[in-house]
């Protein structure tokens, strides 16, 4: 509970009680009715006694009047004043939250967009988090918000299917898109809003039902991903072959561990077009194992020592962070070095 809303809850508490003690005062003192007496207090506490036609006549019922307008009128002026600090207070702070978390999202290049921050799309966070990868969540769900800024997340708190909303999460400036609502129809609309906004922006939806996969793909996503049926077929492989699994598991996703996978993608000035995997002695020059090339939409698996690297291959490499750096380097070499 903060420090204003305290006071508030005093001054409230302390009114209450001048009310009572002047009701049951007046009953005493003046003999009135618990109506009367109510009714009296209220209109001293809220200066409207003045001209009352019931006031006090007796010498201790006008002390006690004049008791009850200094201590209740008083009371009644803190009493509004820390409310409309609290609401000024509380707005303030929001707009300048808002302000400057917007500020922080305007300067995003090349950053994520999470739509939808429930069950899968907290794992989504947790991943980017650890990648270190800018990005920004939206969602509708204000108390998932909050939840999120306490951990320093930039976020939204509106509709993703609205194209305001994806332009002031910068979509114009966004690598990707991660649409992870829990309803199908829901990333179908946020993925034409998306790609109409910005068609070349990458879209990774999530699809529940089989259906929705072809729906989705036609609205723009890039890839469908299917929680549901990716969890089946990790079950069913990890009961099938347990280490194999594990490994894998451990190598994606242990960050402590030296090993990463990466991709690489060459381009028309890269020093390794033309050069198959034997000759450019990628192993041996930087440690790093090409373990697959995507090619166009063909993925080669394990590719052969005679393999030439083509413009626009992505080379799937796995190694440590420092021989991945050296295979980077090498790619962006102006001449190549085979020694």
């Amino acid at each position: 509970m903060t420090n204003q809303s305290k006071k508030l809850l005093i001054a409230i508490f302390s009114l209450l009680i001048v009310i009572i003690i002047g009701t049951i005062g007046f009953q005493f003192i003046e003999g009135y009715s618990p109506l009367d007496s109510f009714a009296v207090t209220i209109s001293l506490i809220t200066t409207t006694a003045i001209g009352y036609s019931g006031a006090p006549d007796s010498m201790a019922g006008k002390i006690f009047t004049m008791f009850l307008i200094i201590v209740g009128v008083s009371l009644v002026a803190y009493a509004f004043g820390t409310i409309v600090g609290f609401i000024l207070e509380g707005h303030i702070k929001n707009i300048m939250g808002r302000s400057k978390m917007q500020n922080k999202i305007n300067k995003l290049k090349d950053h994520i967009i999470l739509c939808g921050a429930g069950r899968v799309g907290r794992h989504v966070i947790l991943r980017l988090m650890t990648e270190k990868v800018p990005f920004v969540v939206i969602d509708k769900d204000e108390e998932v918000i909050k939840n999120l800024m306490e951990d320093g997340v930039l976020v939204i708190n509106d509709d993703a299917a609205k194209d305001e909303v994806l332009l002031e999460a910068g979509i114009n400036n966004a690598k990707g898109l991660i649409t992870a609502l829990p309803g199908d129809a829901e990333n179908v609309f946020v993925t034409l809003t998306a790609k109409e906004l910005n068609p070349n922006i990458m879209i990774v939806a999530r699809g529940d039902i089989s259906e929705s996969k072809s729906k989705l793909i036609r609205a723009g996503a890039d890839k469908v991903i299917s929680p549901s049926v990716i969890g089946g077929r990790r079950m069913a492989i990890s009961i099938l072959k347990p280490v194999s699994v594990d490994f894998v598991e451990t190598l994606i996703h242990k960050q402590e561990l030296e090993f990463e996978i990466e991709e690489l993608e060459t381009s028309e000035n890269s020093v390794l077009i033309g050069q198959t995997l034997e000759n450019s002695r990628l192993k041996q020059l930087t440690g790093t194992m090409i373990v697959a090339i995507k090619r166009n939409e063909e993925i080669i698996t394990n590719p052969g020592a005679q393999e030439a690297i083509q413009d626009g291959d992505l080379l799937i490499a796995i190694g440590t962070r420092s021989q991945l750096a050296e295979l980077e380097k090498l790619a962006s070499a102006k001449e190549f070095k085979n020694n």
